[in-house]
């Protein structure tokens, strides 16, 4: 076999005459060949050279050739060693029991010279391809872990900027409530109205950074739920009133349907209070001024199911799975649609599984959206 490596055999055999014998027909074609004359040292042998093949007498003091197989097949270090099995045995079950147990070829005695020659060439030709691929996947390997590294640190990095950032912005915004104090004047309106619209903006990028942050947390397992007994239609509701404050929201439709039955149970409520107001928003967003909003509440199957539809752009199912992926969010916004601030709707994703429930995108009616998301009713 035409090969710049030279391959190594491993001969396992007690008899020297059979030994002297293959190392004749073997001593042409470029192998460096080894010999054990039982199977202890056969096992021995094979862990110190590691290789390429395995001439394996059957009958062999000690450990016979079966028990060697066995042994070497069934190791993960050593399995995929090839191994032709020589016997004198003509019995068919003992062939079928080698095979059983690993062995890869069977060469009867006597042998021609081009019958050995031609299994030889084979199986290393076939150990050859595995060891190449077995270096791809290793190559592979090593380069998907270099990017999880690197990907780890880009994380961890954007986390640390994240959470720097925060702290002018309380500044910020502790500043503007100081200049807002006192500001009644007629003459001091206008000054009041640009306060606001920048305290809102700041509070949106505060958001933003949270949800940057959770995310993070959700994804490395360091962050922890903040369980606590709420009402989610409390929760709903406070949001609603909040989304009103907004100028720009102020004129939209919201009918918000809230089943009384839903008593307070466990959950992390400042984080579902953001899914509620993400989801919120997406749909605001993405709806015309005289159109409504409707969100509902409901029980099922001892779960929470929270629904907001509208009848804005219809997201299609192409994209059903994409808007809650962080990585498609650039796709979604290059179709025209407003996803919210940062990556609002993949934190709602993560925030949901978290708690062990779902979200989903049901397409089910022709105009508009309906997003769902379920929670399990934890009484502790």
């Amino acid at each position: 076999m035409p090969d710049s490596v030279r391959r190594k055999i491993l001969i396992v055999e007690d008899s020297p005459e059979s030994i002297e014998l293959l190392k004749l027909n073997l001593k042409d074609e470029n192998y460096d060949l080894f010999t054990a004359i039982n199977g202890e040292e056969a096992l021995v042998k094979t862990k110190e050279i590691n290789p390429d093949l395995i001439l394996l007498d059957i009958l062999l003091p000690k450990l016979d050739g079966f028990q060697v197989c066995e042994e070497l097949k069934t190791n993960p270090n050593t399995m995929f060693i090839p191994i032709i099995m020589i016997t004198a045995l003509k019995d068919l079950k003992d062939k079928i029991h080698g095979i059983e147990l690993g062995a890869d070829d069977y060469l009867t005695k006597p042998y021609e010279k081009i019958e050995l020659l031609t299994r030889v060439r084979s199986l290393l030709r076939i150990k050859k391809y595995h060891d190449a691929l077995q270096k791809k996947r290793r190559e592979v390997e090593a380069k998907n872990h270099t990017l999880i590294e690197i990907d780890k640190l880009k994380d961890e990095l954007s986390g640390l900027i994240v959470h720097d950032m925060k702290n002018p912005l309380f500044v910020i915004q502790g500043n503007l409530q100081m200049m807002s104090m006192g500001v009644d004047s007629e003459q001091s309106k206008l000054i009041k109205k640009y306060i606001d619209r920048i305290d809102r903006s700041a509070n949106n990028l505060l958001k933003m950074m949270s949800n940057l942050l959770d995310i993070s947390k959700i994804e490395d397992g360091s962050m922890k739920l903040n369980n606590e007994l709420a009402n989610v239609n409390e929760l709903v509701q406070k949001t609603v009133n909040r989304i009103y404050e907004n100028p720009e929201f102020k004129n939209k439709n919201i009918d918000a349907e809230l089943t009384p039955a839903i008593v307070p149970f466990y959950f992390d409520a400042s984080i579902v209070e953001r899914v509620i107001e993400n989801l919120l928003v997406f749909s605001l967003n993405n709806s015309d001024s005289n159109d409504t909003i409707y969100i509902s509440t409901d029980i099922s199957e001892n779960n929470l199911i929270f629904k907001i539809q509208d009848k804005g752009n219809k997201i299609p199912k192409k994209f059903k799975d994409a808007i809650f992926n962080k990585f498609h969010q650039k796709q979604v916004k290059s179709h025209g649609f407003i996803i919210g601030r940062g990556l609002a709707l993949p934190f709602c994703k993560m925030a949901i599984d978290a708690h062990n429930g779902d979200i989903w995108l049901d397409d089910s009616q022709q105009d508009g959206n309906i997003i769902i998301f379920s929670l399990p009713l934890k009484k502790s």
